[in-house]
């Protein structure tokens, strides 16, 4: 059970309206609440919610491993979660896969784009990632636009390969280089302009992907 009494959560990284904090064992329930939530099942192209006893377990077994770091999302005044972010790291190449999870009763008021630059100053300033990427699916365009937001770039189009809502739809790829982040806009990232995901049409040419570390089993999400 949650602690109720849980310790309170450290910054390490803070922005205009929310931080990034360690992720904390206490909060373990809430973080399995905010995955199993049904709009993240579908958000993530799932089938089914991951049940508790797997999530525990891979919480426990992640906090023990240097290619995993989960952090949770505060807001940067009150110190209140919000979600929870995530780089996997392949080491070989030097990169990392970035999930990101919004507390159901804490979406709709433009989180994702900070929560996920905030991890991206994280990933290139502090751990010294040469490259981050992410997988989304395309219909799903709030997530898609906060990505493009925070500096993520299409890098390619996998075609039919996911579900959503009942038929097929395609998945995005997108990556972030330091280079990306160089802009106009350092104080908000927000703010700048976000270049659309090109659609693809019967009959288009598959645009090649730009090339991306294969994710390992113990570390999908």
């Amino acid at each position: 059970m949650t602690d109720p009494h849980p310790t309170v959560p450290v910054p390490l990284r803070s922005g205009e309206r929310l931080a990034l904090a360690l992720a904390r064992e206490e909060m373990m329930q809430e973080y399995h609440r905010w995955e199993t939530d049904p709009a993240t099942v579908v958000g993530f192209g799932a089938r089914w919610p991951v049940s508790w006893d797997v999530f525990r377990a891979r919480f426990h077994s992640s906090h023990t491993s240097d290619h995993y770091q989960l952090f949770e999302v505060i807001t940067a005044d009150g110190g209140v979660p919000v979600g929870a972010t995530s780089l996997s790291v392949d080491q070989a190449v030097n990169s990392a896969e970035f999930t990101l999870v919004i507390a159901p009763e804490h979406r709709g008021r433009g989180y994702a784009t900070e929560a996920t630059s905030l991890t991206l100053d994280w990933a290139f300033t502090i751990a010294s990632l040469s490259a981050v990427w992410l997988e989304v699916l395309a219909p799903h365009t709030a997530a898609v636009n906060a990505y493009l937001g925070a500096g993520f770039r299409a890098a390619g189009r996998l075609r039919s390969a996911a579900l959503w809502q009942g038929r097929r739809v395609d998945k995005l790829l997108l990556d972030c280089v330091p280079a990306d982040l160089d802009d106009p806009f350092p104080a908000d990232r927000s703010a700048r302009p976000v270049r659309p995901v090109p659609p693809v049409h019967p009959g288009d040419p598959a645009p090649a992907p730009a090339p991306h570390p294969q994710r390992h089993p113990a570390q999908k999400r």
